[in-house]
């Protein structure tokens, strides 16, 4: 089915879309205020061939702003939109405030220049469905990419290396950020493999404030993401965003995804712990058994010995106790020591670092 396009959401969103991309990253642009009409065009009629797949809170579009003859070349985006889940008890209000939260904290000053983190058009909040709109052309999110052949091993390991670079980042404020709801279906990867975090539906810290203790709010974030720990004891700290990463890192290495439907029988998690076998030497425990999967011993990136290394790095953010994790600092500086970012620095996002170990 095709959408007539009328010639005023041409001149809502292409004019100022172009003002703000001539802007300097110093300069203020503020966010689109769009309707469900602009929505509906971008995404044709929210149509399943593009549909990138489900978020904790509603969907994922592939979208385009349409071509104005007059005005400005068609722009491909990437289309969110709120929706109302069974399995969660919100409060009427509640879609309109994490829209809110989103818009706020995506455009402040001290983050929005991020480079993994989504850049804002615009957003609805007029009609149903409330939904954003962002400047991503997609590859596909994560999810979708992991159990993916095409999808290689420098790429896994830029994605690794970008995305605890950000949680490093949000955890580094004087008010710590707590993602709280990191899952592979929340990241989206771009055309040149970067890893973008474009989900912040349970996001709390910072300029947002204290969500984690908000009775309206109390989720335990997404399925086959959360610690058993929490899930115990209860809480929120930063800990919780390390045990997730170790979850997305052995996806990445393993080849394996959460399957939702059957959250049990696809854990990423207890699968590690139970096919994690460190080796015993005289001295001292060796971690030298490895969870990468087989298929990129023949990829000519992947060196042999990195395979321990990012072992032990992902079952140390899912150890039980949260004090035994590291922080993202420490995470960032044991991917950035493996073998492959040593040689390929530039390839997977950062100089090239000198010398081999």
């Amino acid at each position: 089915m095709t959408f007539l396009v009328p010639h005023h959401l041409y001149f809502i969103s292409l004019l100022q879309l172009i003002k703000c991309q001539g802007m300097d990253s110093g300069e203020k642009c503020d966010a689109l205020e769009l309707t469900s009409e602009h929505l509906i065009l971008y995404t044709n009629g929210f149509d399943k061939k593009n549909l990138l797949g489900d978020t904790q809170f509603g969907k994922l579009y592939r979208g385009i702003i349409p071509h104005d003859p007059n005005q400005a070349e068609a722009q491909a985006v990437t289309v969110k939109i709120w929706v109302d889940p069974d399995i969660y008890l919100l409060d009427p209000n509640d879609k309109k405030s994490r829209l809110e939260d989103e818009v706020y904290f995506l455009q402040h000053p001290s983050v929005k220049n991020h480079p993994n983190l989504v850049k804002l058009i615009g957003y609805s909040e007029k009609g149903e469905p409330l939904g954003v709109v962002y400047d991503l052309d997609p590859r596909d999110t994560l999810h979708n990419l992991l159990v993916e052949d095409t999808f290689t091993w420098l790429e896994r390991i830029k994605v690794a290396l970008g995305f605890a670079r950000l949680l490093e980042f949000l955890h580094d404020h004087d008010f710590p950020y707590m993602v709280r709801n990191i899952d592979a279906a929340h990241v989206m990867i771009d055309q040149d493999a970067n890893p973008i975090l474009f989900d912040f539906g349970m996001l709390s810290g910072g300029i947002i404030g204290d969500m984690a203790n908000n009775s309206s709010q109390r989720i335990w974030g997404s399925i086959g993401y959360t610690d058993f720990h929490l899930a115990s004891v209860g809480g929120w700290s930063i800990t919780r965003d390390v045990y997730s990463y170790g979850v997305l890192l052995v996806s990445l290495i393993a080849k394996r995804v959460v399957d939702k439907d059957m959250p049990e029988k696809t854990s990423v998690d207890s699968w590690a712990k139970k096919e994690y076998k460190p080796k015993k030497s005289f001295f001292k425990l060796q971690a030298k058994s490895s969870l990468v999967h087989k298929s990129f011993e023949e990829d000519p990136f992947y060196d042999a010995r990195d395979g321990p290394k990012i072992t032990k790095l992902a079952m140390s953010c899912l150890e039980f106790f949260p004090k035994k994790r590291p922080t993202m600092k420490g995470i960032v500086q044991s991917l950035q020591a493996l073998h492959v970012v040593r040689s390929h620095g530039e390839a997977v996002g950062i100089k090239a670092i000198s010398g081999d170990a």
